[in-house]
Formats: structure tokens, C-alpha cells, sequence
């Protein structure tokens, strides 16, 4: 069973850590490593930041999905990007 998060957030850069901070404390709830929340923080930030830099809306839309050993993050509405592991 996983549940599921969904986080909008202003198309601002200095909103950033607030995506990244869901994140480090979903993947601790999940069980995930030290070495693979590295990897989807930098994979989340670098999309983020593109988003942002863009401005193609005025929010960003984050969808956490968390379960034991898991955890997915959607970028929603326009391109996608996912980081999973």
C-alpha cells in the first residue's frame, strides 16, 4: 500500500527547498538510502528549477507517492519529469 502527496507550490525559485525538504522527509518515512535521496533531490531540484526558470504557470504541482522501500515524485502539468526509486 503506498500513499499519496501532492504538493502545489508557487512557480518561484525561492520555493524550491520547500519541494526538496518534502522529499528528504517522505524518504525517510519510506525507508530510502542516504545515496538514492541524493540522487532524486538533485533529479527533483534540476526539473524544478527548469520549470520554474521557464515560468510556463504560475504553480508548480508535485505528486508524492510513498510506501515502504518506495517512493515516486510526479512533476505535474506540462512536460513531465519523474525521479522514482
Amino acid at each position: 500500500m503506498s500513499d499519496e502527496i501532492r504538493l502545489v507550490l508557487p512557480a518561484d525559485p525561492r520555493y524550491l527547498d520547500v519541494a526538496v525538504a518534502a522529499i528528504e522527509t517522505l524518504a525517510d518515512r519510506a525507508g530510502i538510502d542516504a545515496d538514492e535521496l541524493a540522487e532524486m533531490r538533485a533529479l527533483v531540484h534540476d526539473a524544478l528549477g527548469e520549470r520554474v526558470s521557464h515560468r510556463s504557470s504560475n504553480v508548480v504541482a508535485l505528486c508524492y507517492e510513498v510506501g515502504d522501500g518506495f517512493l515516486g515524485v510526479r512533476l505535474e502539468s506540462g512536460d513531465t519529469a519523474y525521479a522514482h526509486t
